[in-house]
Protein backbone atom coordinates (compact mmCIF):
# COMPACT_ATOMS: atom_id res chain seq x y z
CA UNK A 1 0.00 0.00 0.00
CA UNK A 2 1.49 3.38 -1.01
CA UNK A 3 2.17 6.02 1.60
CA UNK A 4 -0.44 8.76 1.85
CA UNK A 5 0.52 11.68 -0.42
CA UNK A 6 3.14 9.66 -2.30
CA UNK A 7 0.85 8.32 -5.02
CA UNK A 8 1.76 9.30 -8.54
CA UNK A 9 -0.88 10.64 -10.89
CA UNK A 10 -0.32 10.89 -14.63
CA UNK A 11 -2.89 12.86 -16.61
CA UNK A 12 -3.20 13.67 -20.31
CA UNK A 13 -5.24 16.66 -21.36
CA UNK A 14 -5.76 16.90 -25.12
CA UNK A 15 -6.20 20.65 -25.42
CA UNK A 16 -5.75 20.46 -29.18
CA UNK A 17 -9.11 18.77 -29.49
CA UNK A 18 -10.74 20.73 -26.65
CA UNK A 19 -11.43 23.83 -28.76
CA UNK A 20 -13.00 21.70 -31.49
CA UNK A 21 -15.22 20.01 -28.90
CA UNK A 22 -16.36 23.43 -27.66
CA UNK A 23 -17.38 24.37 -31.21
CA UNK A 24 -19.09 20.99 -31.68
CA UNK A 25 -21.08 21.57 -28.52
CA UNK A 26 -22.15 25.01 -29.76
CA UNK A 27 -22.97 23.63 -33.22
CA UNK A 28 -24.11 19.98 -33.05
CA UNK A 29 -23.96 19.69 -36.87
CA UNK A 30 -20.15 19.58 -36.49
CA UNK A 31 -20.21 16.49 -34.26
CA UNK A 32 -18.71 13.29 -35.68
CA UNK A 33 -17.38 15.15 -38.73
CA UNK A 34 -13.84 16.11 -39.71
CA UNK A 35 -13.65 19.57 -38.20
CA UNK A 36 -11.05 22.20 -37.35
CA UNK A 37 -10.98 25.52 -35.59
CA UNK A 38 -9.19 28.20 -37.59
CA UNK A 39 -8.24 31.78 -36.89
CA UNK A 40 -10.38 34.38 -38.59
CA UNK A 41 -7.76 35.32 -41.20
CA UNK A 42 -8.85 34.10 -44.60
CA UNK A 43 -5.39 34.06 -46.23
CA UNK A 44 -4.87 30.44 -47.32
CA UNK A 45 -8.12 29.69 -45.52
CA UNK A 46 -6.73 30.65 -42.14
CA UNK A 47 -4.39 28.92 -39.74
CA UNK A 48 -5.67 25.80 -37.99
CA UNK A 49 -5.43 25.97 -34.20
CA UNK A 50 -7.38 22.81 -33.23
CA UNK A 51 -8.21 19.54 -35.00
CA UNK A 52 -10.91 16.91 -34.37
CA UNK A 53 -10.00 13.24 -34.19
CA UNK A 54 -11.98 12.65 -37.41
CA UNK A 55 -9.84 15.23 -39.25
CA UNK A 56 -6.61 13.84 -37.77
CA UNK A 57 -7.45 10.50 -39.40
CA UNK A 58 -7.09 12.26 -42.79
CA UNK A 59 -3.69 13.71 -41.90
CA UNK A 60 -4.88 17.18 -40.90
CA UNK A 61 -2.72 18.76 -38.20
CA UNK A 62 -2.56 21.93 -36.16
CA UNK A 63 -0.58 24.80 -37.75
CA UNK A 64 -1.66 23.82 -41.28
CA UNK A 65 -3.47 26.25 -43.53
CA UNK A 66 -7.14 25.38 -44.11
CA UNK A 67 -6.60 25.36 -47.89
CA UNK A 68 -3.90 22.69 -47.51
CA UNK A 69 -6.00 20.67 -45.06
CA UNK A 70 -8.94 20.62 -47.49
CA UNK A 71 -6.68 18.93 -50.05
CA UNK A 72 -6.27 16.08 -47.56
CA UNK A 73 -9.89 16.13 -46.41
CA UNK A 74 -12.34 17.73 -48.88
CA UNK A 75 -15.29 17.34 -46.43
CA UNK A 76 -13.50 19.32 -43.72
CA UNK A 77 -15.76 21.63 -41.69
CA UNK A 78 -14.20 24.87 -40.41
CA UNK A 79 -15.24 26.76 -37.31
CA UNK A 80 -13.72 30.22 -37.21
CA UNK A 81 -12.71 32.27 -34.20
CA UNK A 82 -11.38 35.78 -34.04
CA UNK A 83 -7.71 36.32 -33.42
CA UNK A 84 -6.88 37.69 -30.02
Amino acid sequence: MPEYGKERVVALVDMDCFYVQVEQRLNPALRNTPCVVAQYKTWKGGGIIAVSYEARAHGVTRNMWVDDAKKLCPDLQVARVRES
